[in-house]
């Protein structure tokens, strides 16, 4: 698995790889992370490429990909290390992408985005919050906003 998140770092930085073979690779690393344990070797570089492919604005299905493996990454973390101290070591590099993506002009995104957060919220409940309270709610963007407020309802809903 060490390999194959290599490979597709290397793959997310290269513009010149196509959309639909970045998904594909990626795809590829979720089934693997479903069905096998991740190796500590390379939980950081899994998380770096799922930051650049969350990022990347030229294809939303990308995006997409990248937020239904993070959620199975952080389940598979879950159960590998039940206190969750892998998690809380490498989530907070992601975190300011979450919140960018919560903006987004496209809803299926900030609804992704919005779920990350619930994900996370476990692991990382105060810097979530302080994400939600100070930087979305508290900050000037319309659809941040938005989506923050339905975080709010969805979790007091939990």
């Amino acid at each position: 698995m060490d390999q194959q998140a290599a490979s597709l770092l290397s793959n997310l930085k290269r513009p010149a790889v196509s959309s639909d073979s970045k998904v594909n690779a990626l795809n590829s690393l979720k089934s693997d992370i479903k069905h096998y344990r991740v190796p500590e070797s390379a939980q950081a570089t899994i998380f770096e490429c799922l930051k650049l492919a969350i990022t990347q604005q030229t294809s939303a299905h990308l995006a997409a990909s990248a937020f239904s493996t993070l959620g199975h990454l952080l389940k598979r973390l879950s159960i590998q290390d039940a206190s969750g101290n892998s998690i809380q070591q490498l989530v907070p590099r992601i975190l300011p992408v979450l919140q960018e993506r919560m903006g987004d002009l496209r809803e299926p995104l900030r609804a992704y985005a919005s779920q990350s957060l619930s994900d996370i919220y476990p692991y990382l409940g105060s810097d979530v919050e302080r994400i939600i309270r100070e930087e979305a709610l508290g900050g000037n963007h319309a659809r941040q906003k938005e989506t923050a407020i339905g975080w709010v309802v969805r979790m007091h809903n939990e």
